[in-house]
């Protein structure tokens, strides 16, 4: 880079303490810290899209809060705006803090040109539509009170550095002795505190891979995405150290950075168009938006701390660096309080929607179920009066739906089934091998026509109980129906506060409550949900599952108060169906 000429390399390469920790810093102190030509920055900032923002001392300004409102000169929204009809919008305030030139190309074209930019409009952040706006002849921005994020600095510094080392390694390739002149160098040793002498150049990188490998045929693939994303992001944020330079520091450094991550990644990658983590980073700060929770910095601590405890048992690390190497926020509330169950208030007004009064749901105009599923109808009541969870029941097939010769209805929750992914299985998942079990069918299930609808979809030609869900490649059946249920249902529909207390689960909670309160013995209750059939060996090895009869002494026992619910209307079911997979056969094409 020829424009690197007007560097002072030595100390774009050391860097400077200025850059250090959260903050801004003016493009002029960037400047004359590296001694750098002030066109050369802020043609770096032009290129890099990045958002520069002045600081306000008790600045008299009109402030709007939807700065869409103010009429514009034009029709493009580049154009200014009319502060006549800025000052009408907004009200006057007196503003200390940071704001950012609402043009933002426009502003760093003329420092570049003309040395300084008039200003009369500022946003307050991009992510709101608050606007600040003064009179004529507006703020005079210089480089001197012009700022830029402290990451955004490194940011531009990084790739300075990256060249300016290769171009003193090819200097030195060039120029350099004879062998038979030159004494020999040594390459600094690395400290090498967690592994031995001869692993410390191997990257993390391929340790992750080997991770990955070696655990691939134990992990469901929803774990083997969730780890890759959790030991990736330790790659990608520390620059892919050598395994010599692990260290407990590095991983404080690393857990640093974890907490400056936006709390949806994906999202914040779709808004900014790009997947790059320290860019993220550093665009979640200059925006000031939402930063991860404490229990997801722990969920990827977590998922380190797993590698390299692998990694140690297998003799590639002699310690963990991550190992309790953060101290993890004390749990005030109990297991059970982490989700709610669901109280009287809450099931009436789940069980009293259209579907369970009138059995069916609504048409539309050409006659077709275009707002109504089966699933709708008797997910919810397989959820309460069964207590599994909800990818169990969504990836039913109608054959797991079954009778005893005493005429005893049931589901039978296994890994059976007819549609291969793979040569090892079927599409099914189940939590733990605990999770194989048999629950028998409520009384009120059958008289509302579960049984009867099993039997009209098998006439049909169809093989799942709810054929007319989608399959999702990480999270099953239950995505679709989740997506459906705790959003656009309980939230949408029913208004429920969408604080995570309340969800599809809460059905689990409120059927296990029950059990306990009708005192049903341990090991029924057990079965009943999946769990471990006993704490002692003999209770988990040898103690057999009751057999649907007498489950059903139990489980009949259950009663909820529900509204009045009507059976359900099996031809209307059918056709909701087709009319669910004629729509997504179009949606697909």
């Amino acid at each position: 880079m020829s424009e690197l000429n007007q560097v002072n390399e030595t100390k774009v390469i050391e860097g400077s303490p200025l850059l250090n920790g959260a903050g801004f810093i003016s493009i002029q102190d960037f400047c004359e810290t590296f001694e750098v030509a002030a066109e050369l920055v802020l043609q770096e900032i032009l290129n890099n899209n990045i958002f520069v923002s002045c600081r306000l001392n008790a600045q008299p300004v009109y402030w709007v809060d939807d700065y869409t409102k103010v009429d514009r000169e034009g029709e493009k929204d580049t154009d200014g705006f009319v502060l006549n009809s800025a000052f009408t919008e907004g009200r006057p305030r007196t503003f200390t803090g940071y704001l950012k030139p609402f043009h933002r190309t426009h502003t760093i074209s003329n420092l570049i040109e003309f040395g300084f930019s008039d200003e009369t409009a500022f946003r307050f952040k991009t992510n709101t539509l608050a606007a600040a706006f003064c009179d004529l002849p507006g703020i005079q921005l210089t480089t001197t009170s012009v700022f830029i994020t402290k990451v955004q600095a490194e940011r531009i510094r990084a790739p300075w550095v990256k060249a300016l080392e290769g171009k003193a390694a090819l200097l030195a390739a060039t120029s350099a002795p004879t062998a038979l002149t030159s004494a020999p160098t040594s390459t600094p040793a690395l400290p090498c505190e967690c592994c031995r002498p001869d692993r410390a150049k191997q990257l993390v990188s391929s340790l992750v891979e080997q991770f990955l490998t070696k655990k691939q045929a134990n992990w469901k693939l929803d774990q083997q995405r969730k780890m890759a994303t959790h030991c990736g992001a330790f790659v990608e944020l520390m620059n892919d150290p050598q395994l010599g330079a692990l260290n407990r520091q590095l991983i404080w450094d690393y857990e640093a950075r974890l907490r400056k991550m936006p709390a949806d990644k994906h999202h914040a990658a779709r808004r900014h168009g790009t997947d790059d983590l320290n860019l993220l980073i550093a665009l979640a700060e200059e925006h000031e938006e939402e930063l991860r929770s404490s229990a997801s910095v722990e969920r990827y601590m977590d998922s380190l701390s797993s590698m390299f405890a692998w990694a140690v048992d297998n003799m590639l690390l002699t310690h963990n660096p991550a190992k309790r190497a953060i101290e993890k926020r004390k749990k005030v509330t109990r297991d059970q309080d982490d989700r709610s169950q669901f109280d009287k208030s809450d099931l009436d007004k789940i069980f009293s929607v259209r579907w369970f009064i009138a059995g069916t749901g609504e048409r539309n105009k050409q006659g077709r179920f275009h707002l109504f599923r089966p699933h709708f109808y008797w997910l919810p009541l397989l959820g309460l009066y069964t207590g599994a969870r909800l990818n169990e029941l969504s990836q039913l097939y109608i054959t797991d739906v079954k009778v005893t010769e005493s005429g005893v209805h049931y589901v039978d929750f296994n890994l059976d089934g007819e549609d291969k992914i793979d040569l090892d299985g079927s599409d099914k998942s189940l939590k733990t091998v605990n999770s194989k079990r048999i629950v028998a069918l409520h009384p009120h299930l059958v008289e509302l026509g579960l049984p009867d609808y099993v039997k009209a979809l098998s006439d049909a030609g169809y093989t799942r109980l709810f054929p007319e869900l989608k399959r999702d490649a990480v999270k099953g059946y239950g995505k679709p129906a989740g997506s459906w249920f705790n959003g656009r249902f309980l939230g949408k529909q029913l208004g429920m506060p969408r604080d995570g207390m309340r969800t599809f689960h809460s059905f689990r909670h409120t059927f296990i409550t029950a059990l306990n309160e009708l005192e049903v013995p341990p090991d029924i209750q057990s079965q009943l949900a999946g769990h471990s059939r006993g704490d002692s060996i003999t209770a988990a090895r040898y103690r057999k599952d009751a057999e649907a009869e007498r489950l059903l002494s139990y489980v009949e026992q259950l009663c909820f108060e529900l509204p009045p619910i009507m059976p359900f209307v099996i031809s209307d079911g059918i056709n909701a169906v087709k009319d669910a997979l004629r729509r997504k056969t179009r949606i697909e094409q």
